[in-house]
């Protein structure tokens, strides 16, 4: 990176698809990203989804930027605000589990809980963080998809099409997860 940009002109070349714009921007800015998100989450991994989810957001919507504020800045507060998020998300989630297992009537019931949790949780995690995020959102919180994309920024379609990524995969994942059980009966 011979020649300094000015931030202006790395958002504009962002907003007219410049990928070498973008590149800048995210050689930058990514090191400071990964710290605050590691910062705040603790977990190499999660801190790595963070800055990626919010590099993908402003890739995403580069031709709607409208940012007011510094790239640096506004790449802060999308860090922050997501790696909360996450947070906020990973609370509610241990708060349900306690909540299913004082329910459970015998240890046959909390072995099967136990692994439908293991399952869901591997499901989970292995979608990408934006779409965990609006599936939590819609699944677990109740949110209907226009506050989720009130919430996230983002139009309902995206919200739709994440939820039935999300769906897709859980119904294909549980649909062999129970053929194999009754094939075991």
């Amino acid at each position: 990176m011979e020649k300094v940009f000015e931030t202006n002109e790395l958002l504009q070349r962002i907003k007219e698809n410049d990928p070498v714009g973008f590149k800048i921007i995210y050689q930058l800015y990514w090191r400071k990203l990964y710290n605050i998100a590691y910062y705040i989450v603790r977990s190499e991994s999660e801190a790595e989804d963070i800055v990626q989810d919010v590099f993908s957001s402003l890739w995403y919507r580069r031709q709607h930027l409208n940012i007011k504020v510094s790239i640096e800045n506004y790449l802060v507060k999308a860090v922050k605000y997501t790696a909360f998020f996450y947070i906020k998300l990973q609370n509610r989630h241990q708060n349900y589990h306690h909540e299913v297992y004082t329910r459970v009537n015998s240890p046959e019931d909390y072995l099967a809980c136990k692994e439908l949790e293991r399952l869901v949780e591997k499901l989970l995690e292995s979608l990408p963080l934006k779409t965990r995020q609006m599936f939590s959102l819609s699944r677990f919180e109740g949110l209907t998809y226009p506050q989720i994309a009130a919430a996230m920024n983002v139009s309902v379609k995206t919200v739709e099409y994440h939820i039935s990524v999300a769906l897709k995969k859980f119904s294909k994942e549980l649909a062999v997860c129970v053929l194999l059980a009754l094939s075991q009966l």
